[in-house]
């Protein structure tokens, strides 16, 4: 409670009288009074006067009650320090006395620290507009509308940085006992968000499947559009979902083509974000899918070789006669190739995009040896450099082969897999 000086010519009746009758609403725990530097002898007296109450009395620096950041500052020390022992919701904050700037002051804490009641003294006012003594009444206002709304913009700057399941987690918990106090219009509006930011989450992590099952609704409010979900994203994620046989090699091609370009996407979502270990290995894999769609152009899949293709019989020759890794066989005994066999057996077919792909051997940041050796793979520690540009220079690079792969087709998908989240270039 903030502690004015009242009518000092009738200080029991303007001051005392209405403070004593807030603090008896309820059988408080705890009282603590906010004087100013001149009202704390107020203050103080008002204590001794109630002996079955347990008081402190944390009264402003001098001067604080005419300077809001100072006012502001001590109010959030006293309030973090009461926090340490109770929950929000068992906390009221009543700012009628004291100067405008500390009813301000406190008002603001009280919202920052999610104080879901505020409460002031009104009553009957005389000629001066003071409230007369015996008409007072102690009011409440819910600050928990401000609280969503809060959350509401939090949870949409965190969208747009592409932190989903921190948006999702700042919203109002629904099944929470403080979700009572929220206006259901905020309780709606955080439901609809939960399910962007769910199919946002899903997708992002990979899981199309997950993500095209999600039913997202219209946004709650125009200030949302542009980081809702919108048709077109959600025919994407759909058609990652569904991948066809892999014996329909031609299916299977056009498949990996989309699952690249999401990766990609992907990818350089991670290398903005920090995460340069996690877009080293999405970098290694993007290079890889494009070998297989490549390879499964030609009929062949390199995990499911034909023994008696002409191509692989060459690959294994070639192979055998350079003393390298023959292909390794899998548990039906047919032959699979990794990325750089896979490049090599392109070239074999005739493939116009081998030489690229081979050329891709002189990455360092590609290398089998050093994607292998991640911690994220087979190796003990982080194999990605800690400066980026590297990394945008190596997604750069891998934006051209998909190009000249995938052709015009590929713009129109690239921005489509970016739209989940449009980082600062």
């Amino acid at each position: 409670m903030t502690v004015g000086t009242g009518d000092l010519a009738h200080i029991e009746k303007s001051l005392f009288a209405p403070l004593r009758k807030s603090i008896a609403t309820d059988a408080w725990n705890h009282v603590v009074l906010l004087p100013s530097s001149v009202t704390k002898t107020l203050a103080h007296k008002l204590s001794e006067g109630l002996p079955g109450v347990n008081i402190r009395v944390r009264p402003l620096p001098r001067g604080a009650e005419d300077d809001a950041d100072s006012a502001y500052g001590h109010f959030d020390e006293v309030l973090s320090e009461v926090l340490r022992g109770t929950r929000p919701e068992r906390i009221e904050v009543d700012f009628t006395r004291g100067t405008k700037v500390m009813s301000v002051a406190l008002v603001l804490t009280a919202a920052r620290h999610s104080i879901p009641t505020v409460r002031y003294i009104t009553g009957d006012r005389d000629r001066r507009g003071i409230v007369k003594a015996g008409t007072e009444t102690v009011r409440r206002v819910r600050t928990a509308t401000v609280e969503g709304h809060r959350r509401l913009d939090i949870a949409r700057d965190l969208i747009r940085q592409g932190a989903f399941s921190g948006a999702t987690d700042v919203l109002p918990d629904l099944n929470a006992i403080s979700a009572a106090a929220f206006l259901p219009h905020i309780i709606e509006a955080s439901c609809r968000i939960r399910e962007a930011t769910r199919f946002y989450s899903a997708w992002d992590r990979l899981d199309y499947h997950s993500a095209a099952k999600i039913k997202v609704g219209s946004p709650p409010s125009e200030d949302w559009m542009g980081v809702w979900p919108t048709g077109p994203m959600r025919k994407w994620v759909s058609g990652l979902s569904h991948g066809p046989d892999r014996t329909n090699h031609h299916a299977m091609a056009e498949h990996l083509r989309l699952l690249v370009v999401d990766l990609l996407a992907n990818g350089e979502r991670r290398v903005c974000q920090g995460q340069y270990e996690d877009a080293l290995v999405r970098a290694y894999r993007v290079l890889e899918l494009v070998g297989q769609a490549r390879l499964f152009d030609c009929g062949l899949d390199s995990g499911a070789l034909d023994p008696g293709n002409e191509a692989v019989q060459g690959l294994r020759d070639e192979l055998e006669n350079k003393k390298e890794h023959p292909l390794s066989r899998g548990p039906r005994g047919q032959f699979r190739a990794g990325r750089l066999q896979t490049a090599r057996l392109l070239r074999l077919c005739g493939d116009r995009l081998s030489d690229r792909l081979l050329r891709f051997e002189g990455q360092a940041l590609l290398k089998p040896t050093l994607r292998n050796t991640s911690v994220l793979v087979h190796g003990f520690k982080a194999r990605a450099p800690g400066d980026k540009s590297q990394l945008q220079k190596l997604f750069g690079s891998l934006e051209d082969l998909i190009t000249h792969d995938g052709g015009s087709e590929v713009a129109k998908r690239l921005s489509l897999a970016r739209s989940i989240w449009i980082p600062a270039r």
